[in-house]
């Protein structure tokens, strides 16, 4: 029995001489009142005459053969009829037509609304009856039963449908509601179809209607923005407030001799990838404008070629280029804009520091999060002036959201909707789209109207947890746009994200290749037309927003990551430049690839070397022997790596313990200190930088629950109760998993600097497990080797609290809180004796001291230090019940933790 789609209408046909036959007359109601045979009409039209029903019932026919006509004409077979009621089928693959033919004959301008087919579609097994002509097969089945019922409960000019219809189960429909009725002794229900916009890709079709409207509320800043020549600009703005927008509109207002945009590109590892970027786009905008090109000195026509070639130049002719291609024109100077510049390579930003100091009076203006610090190359230069772009006000949201909408919806409906999203132009604009494609909103001609009644109304359907509100104010409407997303454009959009979210059509087919996503090209038109990304020039694709990109690397599950990333390290290798390889180095490094990690990041520093970029080769030759290093690590694991306990090396805890103190070895040479090492380590750290594709910040730690001191003070270990300075470079950036005796163990006698070490991690280990038994036991055989006596304290203090006595805890977190050390010390010591304050009961205590830690570690610049301070007020907060203050802090944290480490 094969499967059909079943859509049955109803009519009305009046008798020409209803009084001829005493068959029909008026029936009597439940009460005994006497009711009329055709139910009363919903529609505000007036009754009909005598005349009216006649002509009806001479046009009932005409118009049943013109729909079976049309429903022949889709591919449909008329399969069931009866005095007012006919049934025709369609195949399951035909769903679209059967939806269209009942919609268009509910929606027939020219008939009467209460002259009008009622409709019902249902879906299941019909069985075959026999032919009664070329395009009739007498059929029969429960979809023809359900669809006839609907029919006749619905209203004329309603489609109902089944409800458990799998195009309605699947979202593919848009409904209106659900209408109940009685047939017969059956109560019948079916959800009334949206039969101006049946289908939902009409309903995302209407994203493209949204209009771009000017900057608004933002002319105060614009004014402050027109800086003098040779100096900088400061703009600061959370991510979705118009930062971007904001100085592609301020190019146009100061009109400069020439402009440059500058933004990151890739995984920010490139050197001068930013740069490269800019100027290879700046050359065709140039000549499309129809501007005179800038015309550079013979000499520096190789530099621009090596530059847009990807094999890079010495910085100082790099900004030569730059301030040659920006010169003054009269008395018109160049304007330079840098978007997201925290993310923006270091080498570019040293070129463009170098170009300004030059007295070319080029004038720069930068982009920065709310508390992101100045990139370290601009330092050196005095911002002229300095803006930050906050919320709008409610009267200039609701202004934006009828400019959005084409002024289609009404004053009431505006405010309504402005007040559903927090005041930021981008989160405004992705929650109108939500709700485009959601169904939420119709846009009809010239109207937008809530598709319910209730919807936009109240407050949001659930609480937000502490990550969404920590989150940029756009990141949840965009979760809700990608979860109605199809597989095809969310493979294409995510592969453009994996790839820094700018990026050429062929690279992104070439990433999607063998997940089955359709080319870019086929996909491109819809994309755009949903506002998911534009074309920044012919054949590459660009992300519509930076927060778009994170939440779509934040979506792939985390079994997935290493995939892309390993996909994106062999596309990235082969189209990117030499230097680009430095991108292609950090994907194979977050697949796990160390050994095409070390190879591609050790290329990529041979070119930075022959470009004179002695900064960049020695932080890629950092990072390829970091990969090296931490490969032969895992090589050298012990075969079980299964087991809980902590790994034992060549001497055993227990020998070192019971044992008299070796004497010390021979220091070790140079290249094995790990002092040796710090310099490289550091450059290698800040090469990693903070930006993570997996739609995280490096270096964050998951925030611990505030009813547990014990996983606080876990949480805490990594960065401030280890004191990482006497750690190799290999345990600080390798592996974690990973032997650091290994290369410095050739006998089974460990120096007592060594052992100190092991000791140091393994209690930290025991901490973080909250095994108290073998944390004390640690910490007596640290206290042995003379070493790390600070970090011996504050374990003594986790130890004694642990056991209960708080007294003598609080007491070693005192000492260890006064004793005169580095700022980064005194961070990590108040910060502890504030933990252990809050353990205790004394609130009061440890919001001081938590405080005063806070200070310390942003006088130290320890960005980790000041989000974990920043948690643990956070967490105090929440445990007295102050939760506003709870979430500011919060807010705090994830600042700290998205800002580039000093």
């Amino acid at each position: 029995m094969p499967e059909r789609i079943v859509v049955s209408f109803r009519g009305t046909a009046a008798l020409s001489q209803p009084d001829s036959t005493d068959a029909v007359a008026p029936w009597a109601g439940r009460r005994g009142a006497l009711r009329a045979a055709v139910p009363p009409s919903r529609h505000r039209s007036a009754p009909r005459d005598a005349g009216a029903a006649a002509r009806g019932a001479e046009t009932y026919l005409t118009r049943a053969l013109a729909l079976k006509k049309r429903a022949e004409a889709l591919g449909a077979t008329l399969c069931a009829w009866s005095a007012q009621t006919f049934s025709f089928e369609f195949t399951p693959e035909d769903s679209e037509e059967a939806v269209l033919l009942a919609a268009l004959a509910a929606e027939d301008a020219a008939v009467h609304p209460d002259a009008r087919f009622a409709a019902g579609i249902a879906q299941g097994e019909m069985t075959y009856v026999g032919e009664a002509g070329r395009f009739t097969a007498l059929s029969w089945g429960q979809p023809l039963l359900v669809a006839v019922m609907l029919a006749r409960i619905a209203l004329p000019g309603d489609v109902l449908l089944d409800p458990a219809l799998p195009a309605v189960l699947s979202g593919e429909l848009m409904t209106l509601g659900l209408h109940r009725g009685i047939d017969g002794a059956r109560r019948v229900r079916g959800l009334r179809l949206d039969a101006q916009q049946p289908l939902r890709r009409q309903v995302v079709e209407s994203v493209a209607r949204l209009c771009k409207p000017p900057l608004l509320h933002r002319d105060g800043e614009l004014a402050e923005l027109a800086v003098p020549p040779g100096s900088l600009a400061v703009v600061r703005a959370e991510a979705g407030a118009g930062g971007s927008r904001l100085l592609l509109d301020l190019l146009r207002l100061l009109s400069p001799s020439r402009s440059l945009f500058v933004a990151p590109i890739g995984a920010s590892r490139e050197p001068f990838g930013a740069l490269r970027r800019a100027l290879a786009r700046a050359a065709p905008r140039t000549e499309k404008a129809r501007a005179r090109a800038p015309v550079l000195p013979d000499r520096l026509q190789p530099a621009l070629a090596r530059l847009l070639a990807g094999e890079g130049v010495e910085p100082w002719t790099a900004a030569e280029v730059l301030a040659a291609w920006l010169a003054p024109s009269g008395a018109r100077f160049g304007l330079l804009a840098v978007d997201d510049a925290a993310e923006v390579d270091a080498v570019s930003l040293d070129a463009i520091a170098i170009a300004m100091e030059m007295g070319a009076g080029l004038r720069a203006v930068v982009r920065l999060g709310r508390s992101d610090p100045l990139p370290a190359p601009l330092t050196a230069i005095t911002p002229a002036a300095a803006v930050t772009l906050g919320p709008l006000p409610a009267a200039s949201a609701q202004d934006l959201v009828r400019r959005l909408l084409d002024g289609c919806i009404d004053e009431a409906g505006a405010r309504r909707w402005a007040a559903r999203a927090p005041a930021f132009p981008l989160a405004l604009r992705e929650l109108l789209c939500e709700a485009l494609e959601s169904g939420v909103l119709r846009w009809i001609g010239r109207s937008v109207a809530p598709r319910r009644r209730s919807a936009g109304r109240g407050r949001p359907a659930r609480t937000m947890t502490g990550a969404e509100l920590a989150a940029p104010p756009a990141f949840r409407p965009i979760e809700g746009r990608l979860r109605l997303l199809a597989v095809g454009p969310r493979s294409i959009l995510t592969a453009l994200a994996t790839l820094g979210g700018d990026a050429s059509d062929a690279a992104i087919d070439g990433l999607c290749d063998g997940t089955g996503a359709p080319k870019v090209a086929s996909l491109a038109p819809a994309l755009l037309g949903a506002g998911w990304a534009f074309r920044p020039e012919p054949g590459w694709l660009k992300l519509s927003s930076r927060t778009l990109r994170d939440a779509l690397l934040a979506a792939v599950p985390p079994g997935e990551r290493a995939a892309w990333h390993l996909a994106a390290a062999r596309v990235v290798e082969e189209h990117a430049g030499v230097l680009g390889l430095a991108d292609a180095a950090w994907h194979a490094a977050k697949a796990g690839d160390r050994r095409s990690a070390a190879e591609l990041a050790a290329r990529a520093a041979r070119a930075a070397g022959d470009a004179l970029l002695e900064s960049s080769a020695a932080e890629l030759l950092a990072f390829a022997d970091e990969q090296e290093t931490a490969r032969e690590h895992r090589l050298d694991e012990a075969p079980d790596s299964t087991s809980s306990q902590p790994p034992t090396f060549r001497t055993p805890i227990e020998v070192v313990g019971e044992a008299p103190d070796p004497e010390r070895g021979p220091p070790a040479p140079a290249e094995e200190r790990p002092d040796a090492h710090r310099g490289a380590a550091d450059s290698a750290a800040r090469w990693r930088g903070p930006a993570s594709p997996d739609g995280a910040r490096g270096g964050t730690l998951p925030a611990p629950r505030p009813d547990d001191h014990r996983a606080a003070l876990a949480h805490e270990a990594p960065a401030g109760f280890l004191d990482t300075t006497s750690l190799d470079a290999g345990q600080l950036l390798g592996d974690a998993s990973g032997d650091p005796l290994a290369k410095t163990s050739e006998s089974p006698v460990l120096s007592m600097n060594d052992i100190a070490v092991r000791l140091a991690e393994l209690a930290r280990q025991a901490l973080v497990q909250g095994d108290l038994r073998t944390l004390e036991r640690l910490v007596g055989e640290l206290r042995r080797t003379g070493e790390h006596a600070d970090l011996v304290e504050r374990m003594s203090g986790l130890v004694s609290l642990g056991r209960g006595a708080k007294d003598d805890a609080l007491r070693r977190f005192r000492i260890a809180a006064e004793v005169e050390a580095s700022p980064a010390q005194r961070a990590r010591a108040l910060l502890a004796y504030g933990v252990a304050l809050a353990a205790a009961g004394r609130t009061e205590g440890a919001l001081l001291e938590g405080l005063s830690a806070l200070a310390r570690a942003r006088e130290a610049e320890d960005r980790r230090g000041e989000q974990a301070c920043a948690r643990f007020l956070a967490q105090l907060a929440a445990a007295t019940g102050h939760e506003d203050a709870a979430r500011a802090w919060t807010q705090v944290a994830r600042l700290a933790g998205v800002a580039p480490p000093s």
